[in-house]
C-alpha cells in the first residue's frame, strides 16, 4: 500500500510527538494536527464532512489546505 504525502507528514508529525513529549498540551495539539492530516490523505472528502461537523470546522479546513499548500502536496 503506498502511503501519500500527507499520511507521511501526519506519520512524522506524530512521531515527533510521541518521541518529544515536551509540553502536554503542545503534543496533544500536534498529535491531533497529524491524526488529521492522517485521516485526510486516506479519505480526503470524508475527513472534510467529518471535520466540518466540528465546532470552528470551516476555520480548521482552511487552516489545513493553507498548510497543504505550504508543504506543496499535489494531492487532492
Amino acid at each position: 500500500m503506498a502511503l501519500s504525502n500527507r499520511t507521511k507528514l501526519g506519520i512524522t508529525l506524530a512521531v515527533g510527538v510521541i518521541a518529544s513529549l515536551a509540553s502536554f498540551l503542545a503534543a496533544v495539539l500536534i498529535l491531533a494536527l497529524a491524526a488529521f492530516l492522517i485521516a485526510w490523505g486516506q479519505q480526503p472528502k470524508r475527513t472534510e464532512e467529518i471535520v466540518a461537523g466540528l465546532p470552528f470546522g470551516d476555520r480548521l479546513i482552511k487552516a489545513l489546505t493553507q498548510l497543504d499548500v505550504i508543504i506543496g502536496s499535489d494531492e487532492r
